[in-house]
């Protein structure tokens, strides 16, 4: 049987011009004996730590990859990466319980790495992620647009590597990773959440051990007082997020803030199965607590301020572009046009909503807009209201009469 050496070895051969690789680094299991792997094979490895959020101790990152490959280089991609979580709030993304981040973490994820190995006259880019998923469709994609000079190496993928091999190589190698949380699970962290994966989260018919979560409390420990949040949009853009009178300002800090508060009351919790492009099922747990509240307080915003037939336009067009991005999107053409549309009906989605986080739930508590179209006026119906009930006769009589006239005949056949 030939050894994941071996593999590697005939990965470089493929590649005979490549001398320098910018590697995708974040001191997890894939990416530490991806680049133990090209570096015995006889690359040059570039460690690239990409900051897109994730809790991470990121000086110790860089002085474990030192010392394995001389060298590291650490890019801040938070500020980009939320530019595209609140474009990706805007759309609904994930409000139907699927809320891998990839599509939109990814092409953050590319764009930093293409800028750090131009920079440092790099000729490949490689990367850990599996041919299991979306991830390695979504990275390559981007890549490919952004850097087309580049040679773009997936060596889990491409040397099918499984992951008790890489767990017993690190055992061997003895790399600086965690290897005991390596082998109960895998994970994602960003500012959008944390996703959970493989290991003790395959089997879709048993809960994920309480352990695994790192985000957020079990609703059942959360506190018994709620908190109360407000979020202030402009454009469909969150502006800022007040949490019990404290307000905060800024993309980063706000996804920050609620992930904390969120994470503290338990909230953003779900499980879910994904169906990837290549055919397969899998099961992704997620903690995504500034998602969630966001997502909600968005669709609350939206349904008081556009009509009935722009909701129906845009749920249609926020599918179009949840399942143009899970699929590598991000960097098309049609991607743009989707967004000039939601852009467009977003204008009016000003103002605040209210919310209330209690043990995993979040409960809408108000919302209010300066171009509302709901009218207290016309919706009441004591002394007050305004509307004439009276108007609505002659409607009933004509609402559905095709239908009524259809039924009819229908009973008349024969």
């Amino acid at each position: 049987m030939e050894t994941l050496l071996e593999r590697a070895k005939k990965l470089r051969a493929e590649y005979p011009t490549v001398k320098k690789v910018a590697l995708s680094y974040s001191g997890g299991l894939d990416s530490v004996v991806v680049g133990k792997l090209l570096s015995d094979a006889g690359f040059n490895v570039l460690p690239v730590v990409v900051d897109i959020g994730q809790h991470s101790d990121f000086a110790r990152i860089g002085k474990n990859a030192k010392s394995l490959f001389k060298t590291c280089r650490v890019s801040d991609a938070r500020e980009k990466f939320a530019e595209g979580v609140f474009r990706a709030i805007k759309t609904g993304f994930g409000a139907g319980g699927v809320r891998n981040s990839d599509g939109i973490s990814r092409p953050a994820l590319a764009l930093a790495l293409v800028e750090t190995a131009r920079k440092e006259s790099c000729q490949a880019i490689a990367h850990g992620s599996s041919g299991t998923g979306n991830g390695h469709l979504i990275m390559e994609n981007s890549l490919r647009v952004l850097a087309p000079e580049m040679r773009i190496i997936a060596p889990v993928r491409d040397m099918d590597l499984r992951r008790d091999e890489s767990l017993l190589f690190a055992k061997k190698e003895k790399l600086p990773t965690n290897l005991q949380r390596a082998g109960k699970f895998s994970a994602d962290e960003s500012l959008w959440g944390r996703t959970i994966r493989q290991g003790e989260a395959l089997d879709p018919s048993s809960p994920l051990p309480e352990d695994a979560y790192k985000w957020t409390v079990s609703p059942k420990k959360a506190p018994d007082k709620p908190a109360t949040v407000e979020i202030d949009f402009l454009n469909g853009i969150p502006m800022s997020a007040t949490i019990n009178g404290t307000k905060t300002t800024g993309a980063v800090a706000i996804l920050q803030a609620l992930n904390e508060i969120g994470g503290k009351h338990g909230v953003g919790r779900s499980d879910s199965l994904d169906d990837k492009i290549v055919g397969l099922k899998a099961r992704e747990m997620y903690e995504c607590p500034s998602a969630s509240i966001l997502l909600i307080a968005h669709r609350e915003l939206e349904s008081i301020v556009l009509t009935t037939k722009e909701l129906e336009a845009k749920r249609y067009v926020d599918a179009l572009w949840g399942h143009l991005v899970q699929e590598g999107g991000w960097y098309t053409r049609l991607r743009r046009s989707l967004d000039a549309f939601i852009d467009e009906t977003e204008r009016a989605v000003d103002g605040t909503v209210t919310l209330e986080l209690y043990k995993g739930s979040v409960v809408v508590k108000g919302r209010r807009s300066p171009h509302a179209l709901y009218d207290t006026r016309l919706s009441s119906r004591d002394s007050k209201g305004v509307f004439s009930q009276k108007e609505a006769r002659h409607f009933a009589k004509l609402y559905g009469l095709q239908e009524v006239i259809a039924y009819m005949v229908d009973v008349d056949r024969p």
